[in-house]
């Protein structure tokens, strides 16, 4: 295959279709003898007949492949190669890998049995338009970094997951007023009103919030390493000066509980699952959180 020849205009175009600069039009190299196509100025026309001849080449190879006995590499044996060797050097938190896993296993079931080059652009719509737009969009971001990384590889000729659209998604989320976080707050247990004051003061998040230790308080100041991007950036490591308002909330944190975390609880009953997944009994978890502020909040 003849290398694509370095030039701006021919980034982000379909494999076999180049940007004559000479001519401001666009040219489709025919892979099996190298003849030359013109195809005319317009980028999308041009883009939308390229993608359907390396398709049509593409299956045309896949016969030939079947009668010589080769066979292309599986979609779900690049996406094991994809969470072991591409995931792992990008740090990512604990809560992305777990979000990443539910849609792999989404992918695999969509495209049993297809090599990564039979998966068409037809076959990502159709499995993202079953999907809530939220999640479509994070299957499609997804995907596209996926078959990113295999047409580097040289195992498809472009990308189908690109060549879907975005949905869009309607916004639910509403700031909550302070007279309605003052409702929530009455009706919320103790550990869960020192969680609320917390994070209005320190503006911090969810896990990040849970995450806070007495023995961060030192010297006048409370540190907090954010988990989010401790591993991105020195930014993540910030401290708050305690102020007399801070300070309250402190101590209200320490109570008759024996607990190393600012915001805790002692639980009704230790699972053996959830002991195993905690460093101490007393820490709360970021879904009990979520859902015992739900259920405060549907009580105000």
């Amino acid at each position: 295959m003849v290398p694509r020849p370095r030039n701006k205009s021919n980034k982000g175009l379909p494999q076999n279709l180049y940007m004559d600069d000479r001519r401001g039009t666009y040219r489709y190299r025919r892979p099996t003898d190298g003849k030359w196509f013109q195809f005319g100025t317009d980028r999308i026309k041009a883009v939308d007949a390229a993608k359907q001849l390396n398709l049509a080449f593409m299956q045309g190879a896949d016969l030939v492949e079947t009668v010589l006995g080769v066979t292309s590499e599986s979609f779900a044996g690049f996406l094991d190669h994809y969470e072991a060797t591409v995931l792992p050097p990008r740090e990512l938190a604990k809560g992305t890998l777990q979000l990443y896993a539910v849609h792999f296993r989404r992918f695999r079931k969509a495209f049993e049995g297809k090599a990564v080059d039979q998966i068409s652009i037809r076959m990502v719509a159709v499995m993202l338009d079953e999907l809530t737009p939220r999640t479509a969009n994070q299957c499609r971001a997804l995907l596209i970094d996926i078959f990113n990384h295999a047409a580097a590889k040289g195992l498809c000729p472009d990308n189908p997951a690109a060549s879907t659209i975005n949905r869009i998604e309607k916004k639910q989320r509403k700031r909550h007023t302070v007279e309605g976080l003052k409702l929530i707050r009455e009706k919320s247990p103790a550990w869960l009103r020192n969680a609320i004051d917390l994070a209005l003061i320190t503006a911090q998040r969810r896990t990040d919030i849970l995450d806070m230790k007495f023995e961060d308080v030192r010297e006048g100041f409370l540190y907090v390493i954010q988990q989010k991007t401790a591993k991105a950036s020195d930014a993540a490591w910030i401290r708050f000066r305690v102020t007399p308002e801070l300070q309250a909330v402190i101590s209200r944190c320490r109570d008759n509980v024996a607990s190393p975390y600012l915001v805790h609880r002692r639980p009704e009953r230790l699972k053996q699952k959830q002991a195993q997944t905690k460093d101490h009994w007393t820490k709360i978890e970021e879904r009990y959180l979520t859902r015992a502020f739900k259920a405060a909040r549907e009580d105000a």
